[in-house]
């Protein structure tokens, strides 16, 4: 390893770490023929040499069809073991490997491929080679960068390389260490090319050097070519990219050979992800023969090695097949479709042999993006449709696979991709149904990301009634609800245009009355859901992608009628619909909705649990709204605790994820949060501003102000009251809810004088009796209470001040716990703390993931069940349990359910 010394010793001891549990990924990176293969093979022989187990797979040019070609040669040697996973992770890699099935979430398919590298790696440490990462099909690319984020909890080395200006440099972010190759130092490069062409001088050693700067490649490949040998080397050759010069100097040996072995090279070459088989009868096909490709073998240049033609080194093949005319590429993959066993490769070589418009083929590549996004492969997919769009001369059919080339690509994660590829079609779409398809593609897109505008409602409006078809123009319609709904910023004219239009729409099958009755209900008050059970019957014997929008708008419509436990059921379907379905986005957006409902309906831990998986599958599916509206939750929940340093950090983690620009619900839970942390503190004034700020956004606004009248009394400013009031009194008068009318009745208590406010409060009281909301109505006990020792009934004041204390701490509601421990000493009751009362708090030793797969062992769940649930690895459950074994000091399952007896959900 001639001066790469230094770098193998790096590599090596990340090997050693591994091997004590310590694992761990790195990237190593250069240009063309600086030696990042042959640096990795030896780490790779050094480890398997020491214990290792070593799997690997390489990246190939021109390859990946399909998907997911890399990540079973990667784990083809461990698939005996699959039956140890949990069966959605199980399920989701056999779909990926082409059994029938739902394709899953390219996480879950890569919590499947991390699981069972923790299998092997119970039993022997691994190093994972994964050589050309940057040449590997994409799908597989991205497992790996997703295993390159998590190597660190197992005994284990993820080793890949890649070109540098190869690399996505998102991809390279993943990995925890990075080791850039570059050229030779003048001494090492001397050396090697004196160990390589002894008989060479030392000025033509020097002369050669200079020529290669440093690339060992070109160092040896040159040392034995006179011509390369010879001559200063010129300023104009030096500007030539390495890669490009490395294959000049190739390509300078392949015309030494006869034109028949040259022609069997470019076989290869285009076949390079083919078989021996495959290619030497492609090569007969074209009148060749086996030893055709013997004077290259002797040369060097290519070796028959397990079935397969490899090349000396990748840039030879590149070399080869660039240097070709079309022509002759096409006649080559021409024969190589009619050998190829499998047929995704097969149509990848047609496609690569025609040239211009070519229906049959186009067809064909079609097929193959509906059968890789079956197998989850959604960016070989949209490939797939772009490439069958190029090929397509009809331009209706050009315009709908372009469109469906968008689609895949957003449901791939490429939004860039997506945008530009709708951008490419806008011009040639025409027919209803790709405008349909086009639109919606451009709704969800602008749904989840701000690279997309999309239409506003009055465009939308317009376009539906250019429709034809009755189940297209009630879907456009319910798209601008629910962009009206969402964004907050339809004027009511246009909101009255929406409804009329849905109340005009024919809506003669059963999806166009569910899809009409949730736009009604988001636009129009005066509407209502007909059964939500129908609605949510209708959504899960569907489960279209697209519907999981629209279902998140049927639980923000029942959230609209203020009956939160519905609006739970809902969100809960969704959570159960989407984990079914193995959608793992689509979850995390349906857990943090249920965060919100659940926060506001008091349920504090189970608010904060699905808040907290939220935002973790956030960071994981790189959906930055779901988390910030997860950690918005967070700090609400935290407020309630009064965890301030933890308020602060959720309340900066919502403020990174939202951007320059937040959506309004997210806004309006941050300004609740915030409301509620200053209140803690004492800072009514900051509290006040907060919460009306969040009372501008009524979804939100309608429950937040029910906190506005204790803070606008100590602020000195009861009359900011009012606004909130008339608000909630109006929602009142259509959907009558026993929270929101106590929070009424207790605000109208707090503004009264004399024996109004007994009267308000007692029927505040009554009201609250009939909820689950247990922390709203011990809070009205509290202003009760406090109202009450004001007014000198000391006796009854200790009643409701001692109910209301009661529930304050066993929620850990701390500055509730100690303003009502204060008012009773002032009432003269004797409380022995203004602290939470002393009993075991499991939140305050475990992490909130260790917290939450205890409570899920406690209820008797396996560690694979619980593995499915939590989107993690059944080993990493293990290591869970037994960290939290050893914080709560018990040793075994059975007692977890009495050690978090006094941390359990809501």
């Amino acid at each position: 390893m001639i001066g790469r010394e230094s770098e193998f010793a790096e590599l090596t001891a990340l090997v050693d770490a591994a091997r004590e549990g310590h694992g761990a990924s790195v990237l190593v990176h250069g240009e063309a023929g600086i030696g990042k293969s042959r640096l990795a093979s030896a780490v790779a022989e050094a480890a398997s040499a020491s214990g290792f187990t070593v799997l690997s797979c390489h990246g190939i040019r021109g390859a990946g069809a399909a998907g997911f070609e890399g990540l079973h040669e990667l784990l083809l040697p461990l698939l005996d073991r699959i039956d140890a996973l949990p069966p959605r992770q199980r399920m989701a890699l056999k779909v990926a490997f082409g059994a029938e099935g739902e394709p899953a979430d390219r996480f879950i398919t890569g919590l499947a491929a991390f699981g069972l590298l923790e299998e092997a790696a119970a039993r022997d440490p691994l190093v994972l080679l994964v050589e050309d990462l940057h040449w590997l099909d994409r799908s597989t690319a991205d497992i790996v960068t997703f295993l390159a984020a998590r190597m660190s909890v197992m005994p284990a080395l993820l080793l890949a390389t890649s070109r540098a200006d190869r690399i996505y440099p998102d991809r390279k972010l993943h990995f925890k260490h990075h080791v850039p190759l570059t050229p030779l130092g003048q001494d090492d490069a001397l050396e090697l090319v004196s160990l390589h062409a002894p008989a060479l001088t030392l000025p033509q050693r020097r002369r050669l050097v200079e020529r290669a700067l440093g690339n060992p490649l070109a160092l040896t490949e040159w040392s034995t070519n006179p011509s390369w040998v010879e001559g200063p080397p010129s300023a104009e050759g030096s500007r030539v990219p390495m890669g490009r010069r490395l294959e000049e100097s190739f390509l300078a040996e392949v015309a030494l050979l006869p034109p028949a072995t040259r022609h069997a090279l470019l076989v290869a070459a285009a076949g390079e992800d083919s078989s021996s088989y495959e290619v030497l009868t492609a090569a007969r096909n074209l009148g060749l023969d086996q030893g055709d490709f013997a004077p290259a073998e002797r040369f060097g240049l290519i070796t028959l090695t397990a079935g397969t033609y490899r090349f000396r080194h990748p840039l030879v093949g590149s070399a080869v097949y660039d240097n070709a005319d079309f022509g002759a590429r096409s006649r080559v993959h021409t024969e190589l479709a009619a050998v190829v066993v499998d047929a995704a490769r097969a149509v990848q070589h047609r496609a690569a042999a025609v040239a211009g418009w070519d229906e049959g083929v186009a067809a064909e590549l079609e097929a193959l993006a509906v059968t890789a996004a079956r197998r989850g492969a959604r960016t070989e997919a949209a490939a797939a449709w772009r490439r069958a769009a190029a090929l397509t001369p009809v331009a209706a059919d050009r315009a709908r696979r372009t469109v469906m080339a968008a689609e895949t690509a957003r449901q791939a994660g490429a939004t860039a991709d997506a945008v530009a590829l709708l951008a490419e079609a806008r011009p040639i779409v025409e027919d209803e149904a790709s405008t349909v398809q086009f639109a919606r593609t451009e709704w969800m897109l602008a749904g989840s990301s701000s690279a997309l505008l999309g239409r506003g409602g009055d465009e939308l409006v317009a376009m539906s009634r250019r429709l034809g078809d009755p189940a297209d123009r009630v879907e456009v319609l319910t798209w601008a609800a629910v962009r009206s709904f969402l964004r907050q910023d339809t004027s009511p004219d246009l909101a009255t245009a929406i409804a009329d239009e849905l109340r005009r729409a024919d809506a003669g099958t059963e999806p166009q009355q569910v899809l009409r009755d949730i736009g009604l209900a988001l636009v129009s008050p005066a509407d209502r859901i007909g059964s939500v059970e129908k609605a949510l019957s209708f959504m899960q014997r569907e489960a279209r992608e697209g519907y999981a929008t629209l279902l998140n708008c049927l639980a923000f419509a029942v959230e609209d009628t203020h009956d939160l436990a519905v609006a739970d059921r809902v969100w809960g379907a969704g959570v159960d619909m989407f984990h079914q379905s193995a959608r793992a986005g689509d979850v995390a957006v349906a857990l943090s909705g249920r965060s919100t409902v659940r926060m506001t309906a008091n349920a504090i831990a189970a608010g904060l649990t699905d808040a907290e998986l939220a935002l973790r599958l956030s960071y994981d599916l790189d959906v930055p709204v779901v988390g910030a509206l997860s950690a918005a939750n967070i700090a609400r929940a935290r407020a309630w605790r009064g965890e301030h340093e933890l308020v602060a950090a959720a309340l900066n983690t919502c403020t990174e994820l939202s951007g320059p620009t937040p959506i309004p619900r997210v806004a309006a839970v941050a300004s609740w949060a915030s409301a509620q942390a200053a209140a803690n503190e004492g800072r009514a004034d900051e509290a006040l501003a907060h919460l009306l700020e969040c009372v501008e956004h009524p979804p939100i606004g309608v429950w937040a102000g029910g906190d506005l009248a204790d803070t606008a009394v100590r602020a000195g400013r009861p009359e900011a009251v009012e606004g909130w009031l008339d608000m909630a009194t109006t929602a009142l008068a259509s959907d009558d809810s026993d929270h929101l009318a106590m929070l009424v009745e207790r605000s109208r208590a707090l503004l009264a004088q004399g024996a109004d406010a007994r009267v308000h409060f007692e029927r505040a009281i009554q009201r609250g009796e009939a909820t689950t909301a247990f922390l709203d109505l011990a809070k009205t006990r509290l202003f009760f209470g406090e109202w009450l020792r004001r007014e000198r009934r000391i006796v009854e004041a200790r009643s409701h001040l001692s109910a209301a204390l009661h529930v304050f701490e066993s929620h850990h509601a701390a500055p509730l716990v100690r303003r009502t421990a204060r008012e009773l000493g002032a009432a003269g009751s004797t409380v022995q703390t203004t602290q939470p009362r002393q009993t075991f708090d499991a939140g305050a030793v475990l992490t909130a993931q260790e917290l939450h797969v205890a409570r899920l062992a406690a209820q008797g769940y396996t560690n694979r069940q619980i593995a499915d649930q939590l989107y993690l690895s059944h080993r990493t459950v293990g290591a869970h349990l037994y960290k939290v074994y050893a914080k709560l000091q018990i040793n075994r399952r059975s007692q977890l359910a009495a050690a978090l007896a006094s941390d359990t959900p809501d």
